[in-house]
Order: C-alpha cells, then sequence, then structure tokens
C-alpha cells in the first residue's frame, strides 16, 4: 500500500486543530503545510470549509495530495473563472478525460465539470486529523479537482459520494479545500474516508450535494468514473495563463518574468521521494507560445506541495499550451508523472 510520506506537516505549536464539535457552516482557520516556498530554478483563502477542514491527499503529511494559506483575506483578488477565453481541446495525456465541450463559461453551473479524479492515497498520515473535525488517519484519500474555482463554506463530505468496487456508495468522512487554499487554487476537494483497496479500487466520484463557486453558482448533479488509479502517477489536468502581478502570483516568481502558467495536477507532487521541486523538473517542462517557439520556465515556483505548480517565463508571448515529460513529478506514493500536457486557458483577458 502506499504509505509514505514525502514531508512532514509543519505546524506552529500555538496552532490547535479545529474543534471537532464545529460541524457546520463554520469557518475553520488552516494552518499552512508548508512555511518556505521556493523557486525551484534557484536556491533558491481565505478558506472557509464546513465541518470538514482535511489534509489533502497532497500536501499536510502527504505533502504531495494539495498548500494551505492561513490568510484569512486570502481569497481577496481571487479570479473568478467564468468569462475565461479557453481553447477548443481536451487535456491531453493528463491521467484524467476532460470532456471536449469549451471551458469559457466554466464559472456557470451548467458548465462546471469534474476534471480528475486521483485516488492519491490509501492511507492518510495521522496529521490529516488536524484537520479533520473527525479521525481520518489510515483512511483513503483522493482529490477531486473541478473546472471552477469553489466557495468552500458550500463543502461538506455529505454532498459527496464515492462508489467503490462492489458499488456500493460511500458518504466521505471529510471533504476539504484544505491545503490547496490560495487566490488561483480554490479547485481541488480531498475525500478522506473508506473508498477500497490497492486491489479493489474506487469507480466513481458524484456530486450528490449543492457546491457553489466563487461566484455563487450552483453546482449539483456532476459524476466522473474517470478515476485514476493508486499505482498510477499525476498528469495535468488544468494549464492557466496569469500576469506575474496579478493577486496570489506577486513576489512568488523571479525578477524578469513576463508571465505565469500555473500548472494544475490531478495529485500533489513533488520531486523523487518528497524532494523540492528542482532543475530536472524545471528543464521537463516545455511551453509553446502564440509565436510558435517553446521554452523552458526560468523558475517552478509555489513549491508548497500541493497539485498547483507555477511555471514563470521571461516569454512575452502568450503561452498556449504545456508538455511534461514522463518520470520527474512525484505523487505522496512516490509514483512518477506520464508524459502530459494540456492547453493553457488565458486568465489575463
Amino acid at each position: 500500500m502506499h504509505q509514505q510520506l514525502p514531508r512532514l506537516l509543519i505546524v506552529d505549536d500555538d496552532e490547535q486543530p479545529p474543534d471537532p464539535r464545529r460541524t457546520s457552516r463554520y469557518a475553520a482557520q488552516l494552518p499552512r503545510t508548508a512555511l518556505n516556498k521556493t523557486h525551484a530554478a534557484q536556491d533558491n483563502g481565505r478558506d472557509v470549509t464546513r465541518h470538514s477542514a482535511c489534509v489533502p491527499w497532497i500536501v499536510l503529511a502527504l505533502a504531495a495530495l494539495v498548500g494551505c494559506d492561513s490568510s484569512s483575506d486570502a481569497l481577496d483578488g481571487a479570479i473568478p473563472d467564468a468569462g475565461s477565453d479557453v481553447l477548443d481541446s481536451d487535456v491531453a495525456d493528463s491521467g484524467s478525460e476532460v470532456d471536449d465541450a469549451d471551458l469559457s463559461d466554466a464559472g456557470s453551473d451548467a458548465m462546471a465539470r469534474i476534471l480528475s479524479v486521483y485516488y492519491g492515497l490509501d492511507e492518510l498520515p495521522r496529521a490529516a486529523n488536524l484537520l479533520c473535525a473527525s479521525p481520518v488517519a489510515g483512511l483513503d484519500g483522493v482529490p477531486v479537482t473541478f473546472s471552477v474555482q469553489l466557495d468552500g463554506a458550500t463543502i461538506a463530505p455529505e454532498d459527496f459520494a464515492v462508489e467503490t468496487d462492489t458499488g456500493e456508495r460511500v458518504t466521505p468522512d471529510c471533504a476539504t479545500l484544505a491545503p490547496a487554499t490560495e487566490p488561483l487554487e480554490l479547485r481541488t476537494v480531498l475525500l478522506a474516508g473508506t473508498f477500497g483497496t490497492p486491489e479493489a479500487q474506487p469507480r466513481a466520484v458524484e456530486v450528490v450535494g449543492v457546491l457553489q463557486d466563487l461566484d455563487g453558482n450552483e453546482i449539483t448533479d456532476l459524476q466522473s468514473e474517470d478515476v485514476t488509479p493508486l499505482e498510477d502517477g499525476p498528469g495535468l489536468v488544468l494549464a492557466e495563463r496569469y500576469l506575474p502581478t496579478n493577486p496570489g502570483i506577486d513576489g512568488e516568481c523571479p525578477a524578469g518574468t513576463a508571465q505565469v502558467v500555473q500548472l494544475v495536477w490531478g495529485g500533489g507532487v513533488t520531486g523523487p521521494d518528497g524532494a523540492p521541486l528542482g532543475e530536472p523538473q524545471r528543464l521537463g517542462v516545455s511551453v509553446r507560445l502564440e509565436d510558435g517557439n517553446a521554452v523552458e520556465p526560468i523558475a517552478l515556483a509555489d513549491d508548497d506541495p500541493d497539485n498547483f505548480v507555477y511555471a514563470c517565463l521571461v516569454a512575452a508571448s502568450p503561452a498556449i499550451e504545456v508538455t511534461v515529460l514522463a518520470g520527474l513529478f512525484h505523487d505522496p506514493g512516490d509514483d512518477a508523472n506520464p508524459a502530459t500536457s494540456a492547453p493553457v486557458v488565458d486568465r489575463t483577458r
């Protein structure tokens, strides 16, 4: 079973886990899982949850399932997905299927969709208990990534159903945006519960309650049967282009950065054995530009680690596609990514 934990959870001594009695729509302040963000090319949310702020498959002690931002106004300046232009093509080789409908209206209920369901770990670490109202250590961790950013106050375990290998529908013990709660994240929900085993893995995830995106649009009746199995590594499910001065990015990339492409993975990513992202990962990322050139980022930033990574580019021509070589980005179980690519959604307009 995948029980390896790439990194340890870092929590301030004076931070306490949420009171398990707070099981309704109260805001929960989330501890950061990593205190330092580094640029991979150098040596160098307010998150509101209901009763379910839990550690994603990615970061917390999984350190790779999704970074926490403890700022209560982390959502200020977040860029909604509505009205953004998107290329009319699917995410290729991402490890999860995205239908070919245009995502330009992804902020609306009619267009919201599940981009990825990732069976990331079959045994969550003890640190996951810090962010869940009930104990979840030892349970399965399944990150679910959406095409829109979500309002964490509308997320609860009973909003989801996971279909097991036997066809049973299971309500998760925990559902949370943590730790991917920074302003430009907020689209990956970690589900924790008893969903299966390496030999009998979950089949599907369904939204059975009513969620809301950041614009207040209701999201319900979504289902995905495309579950990335436990033994597979993470793939790209989305790539988004921002200016380096965009709220949530400002200061993350080195001087001289002209644009930033946010890479969204199916699961949290690190280097091998939980190592920080470094030169092998940077050099394995190729970004195709509108002018026909292909460039490598000068740095990878926001290395929390969760499933969101910034690729910092000096080229001014707009990025239109990202391709990543296989075997470089590892999930919490140390499974490496396949060769993967994604079209770039332009969020600068």
